[in-house]
This record gives structure tokens, sequence and C-alpha cells, in this order.
């Protein structure tokens, strides 16, 4: 059997200190010197990457409503009423009078002595860009399932997701507007606001003056540059703090899955000033720090798909952004597999030395390497044929040159026959 033993963690306290106290330039977006996959967007730019051709061209080969309607919807919320996990309510209506669908998912049991941690994400703000859906969807079904994972992220999180934003534009076939032909996207300065937008930051404003704030905002996109990506905010527009934090949260994200989301670097934005319009600039002129609001793109194209890997990544990253990191402990019996199984080491964060198991069912040549979040070696810990069985290391946070590395999150690579793996591991001097 397998038994999960979670450890309480603070707020990334001594992650932080080592972060202040590197010079700044370690951080600072000018020092990329603009690589050439880095994106650099002033505030006028679409982050979207938006393409109206492209998008009524998907709309043809998808559908009216690109394949997900307000219809679909309605039967998601029947089949989701089942789950004892989800509360839904109506938190308002659009232009035509659709309700605005909000998910509340946690556990259904009493909260403990500290409140829970609140996140909230919503999607389809742009009709056209139903990946958009396709990914939140996926972060339900995740949270609603009776993984272990899930369990501990219900006990100690609230997740608040209208997986719907728009359904006036879904249903008229608009890809960015709504039934007036407003895009929501920049309307947070408008006087009045659009009924969409005006229920949403009422919503926002009930939520940031309960005991239990947002924390994370998540608003989900599709792109055109075929990349997924989050939005990274320039300190022109925020603050160095929170570029730093920003880091953290992209960089342990994208940890999860490091082939599929780009570097933090790759789509800069902010560049001139806070753009007050979009949703995140209102949670950063009111909120500032306390708010991680970004904006996280998938792939606006056909052949999308790892939604799931996609969401896997995602509810991870945010569970560790918060300090909730959940450790497995397992007994013998549950090590025995059929395949090579590379399993997460203990302890995590370290900050002198962790322990990486893996198990071999049959003799094999196995490379097992750290690499830092760029896929380069770091350090080699096994190149050899081995026999089968348990097998144990320990990693000291040293390179191959024997030299101590930097603070931050690598990852633990074993390749065994034809079979790879890879973990998350976080060094904290």
């Amino acid at each position: 059997m397998k038994r999960f033993f979670f450890p309480k963690f603070g707020k990334r306290v001594s992650l932080m200190i080592f972060y202040l106290l590197l010079p700044l330039e370690i951080f600072s977006q000018t020092q990329l010197q603009n690589p050439a996959n880095t994106k650099i967007y002033d505030d006028l730019n679409d982050k979207c990457g938006f393409d109206e051709e492209f998008s009524l061209q998907m709309k043809e080969i998808l559908g009216y409503n690109w394949g997900y309607g307000y219809d679909s919807l309605l039967a998601d919320l029947e089949r989701w009423r089942q789950s004892p996990y989800i509360t839904i309510d109506s938190l308002g209506a659009s232009v035509q009078n659709r309700g605005l669908w909000q998910l509340t998912i946690t556990s259904n049991n009493p909260p403990g002595a500290t409140n829970r941690r609140t996140v909230f994400i919503h999607a389809r703000t742009h009709p056209g860009e139903v990946q958009a859906f396709w990914v939140t969807n996926e972060v339900i079904n995740l949270l609603i399932s009776e993984d272990p994972f899930a369990q501990y992220v219900r006990e100690n999180c609230t997740f608040h997701i209208i997986p719907m934003y728009n359904p006036d534009g879904v249903e008229l076939g608009y890809p960015r507007e709504n039934a007036n032909g407003v895009d929501l996207e920049r309307n947070w300065t408008a006087n009045p606001m659009e009924p969409e937008t005006a229920t949403l930051r009422n919503r926002f404003l009930e939520l940031m003056s309960s005991p239990a704030p947002i924390e994370i905002a998540l608003n989900m996109h599709a792109s055109g540059h075929d990349k997924r990506y989050f939005c990274y905010h320039d300190s022109i527009g925020t603050s160095y703090q929170y570029t730093l934090l920003e880091q953290d949260f992209i960089n342990g994200v994208r940890s999860y899955f490091l082939n599929g989301f780009e570097p933090w670097y790759y789509s800069i934005t902010w560049t001139t000033g806070t753009p007050l319009y979009f949703p995140e600039g209102w949670f950063w002129s009111n909120y500032a720090e306390t708010v991680m609001a970004l904006t996280y793109e998938d792939t606006n194209y056909l052949v999308a798909g790892a939604y799931d890997t996609t969401a896997y990544a995602s509810v991870h990253g945010i569970t560790d952004y918060l300090g909730l990191i959940a450790t497995p402990i397992y007994s013998q019996s549950s090590l025995i597999t059929e395949h090579p199984t590379l399993y997460p080491n203990f302890p995590n964060p370290f900050n002198n030395a962790t322990t990486i198991s893996y198990y071999l069912p049959e003799a094999a040549r196995v490379e097992l390497k750290i690499y830092n979040l760029l896929g380069e070696e770091v350090k080699i810990l096994v190149d050899e044929f081995q026999n089968p069985g348990h097998k144990e290391l320990s990693w000291e946070g040293r390179d191959n040159s024997g030299r101590t590395v930097s603070s931050g999150i690598y990852i633990s690579r074993i390749v065994a026959g034809d079979v790879t793996e890879s973990s998350r591991l976080m060094f904290l001097k």
C-alpha cells in the first residue's frame, strides 16, 4: 500500500531570502539580451497572437462553437453536480442572459485550524481559444478524482473555476467578443463595465475581502504561437519582488512538464508599464504581490493536446507555490511494479542531501542524471548496467565538478531500457 505523509511548510521564506540576497542582474529581463525565443510585448500588442482568419478556419472544422458550446457546458454542469466535492453557483448573467457558472471544488470535510488556500481560474474569455477550456476541464477532472494527491489538494485548497466566462460569444461564434462586440479581456477600466466583467470583478472583490483571499488567479487562453507559456510581467509594470515570485511559480509548473512549457522569459509583457484594462492589471493595482495573477496560453492549433499533462503540471505547480508539498511514503510492497520506476526523492525540499530511489524489474542499462530547468546536465548519478531490484542513492546538491549547485528546482531523470521517468527536486542552501 502507498501511504502519504504531508509535512507542513510555510511560505517560501528560505527560498525568497536566497533570491533577495542575489544581485538584481541575475534576474533582470534586460540581462537576457532578448534571446531568439523571447517575445517582448508592449501594452498594446496582443499577447494571444490572434489570427482572425485562422480562428474562423478552426470554427469551420471544429463546429460553430469551436466544438464546445453553452449546451455542452450545461450538460457538463449536470455531470459535475454528481461529485461530492463540487458546488455550482450562477454568479450572474451575460448580456443575453446566459448564466456565468462557477464551480467551487474543495473537500467536503470541515476545514482545519487554518483556512484553505484559494485559487481562482476562469476560461473562455475568447471563445475561439477553446483549448483553454480543455485544459481547465482536465484541471477539474484531476481535482475531483480520488487520487491521493487530489484528496490532499482538496483538504488544503479551494478552487473557484468559471469554465465559460463569455457564453454569448461562444454561442454567437465571435472569436473574441461578447454580444456587445466588446473584448472582455480589455474591459477592466471601462465605465460602465460589461455585465460579464462586472460579475467577475465583484466575485474577486468578495473573495479578496474574505478570510481566505485569492492567492493565485489564472486567466486561461490559447495562443497562435504554437507554444504553451505564461505571460510574464516585467518589473517595469510590477516590481522586482513580484518577478521573483513569477519565476518561482512558472519554473515550478514547468518542472512537471519540462518539454511542454516554455521558460518564464518566453513571453515578457508589461515592458512599458501596467495595463490596467487587463484583469491581471486590476489585480496588480489593487493587491500587488499578494496575488499571483497570470495569463496562461495554451496552443491554439488543431493538433493541440496533452491537456491532462498540462493540468497535472499546473495543479502541482500551484500547490508547490503555496508551500503545500505532498511527500509520498511507500511500503515495500507498493514498490513492486512491472516497469522501471523512479520514486520522488525524500526529503524534498532539501538543503543537505536527498535520497533518490528507483526500481528495476529486470536487468537494464541505467542512466540517472540531474538536470536544471534549462535542460542542462548537472550531475551524473548512475551510468552503468544494473541488476534488477530496488536501488537507492544520495545526492548532496553538487554538480559533476563537485561544486555546490545554486538553490532552485532541478529534475532527476532515469533512462532504463526504453523507459524514461522524471521527478522534481528543490534544493535550498
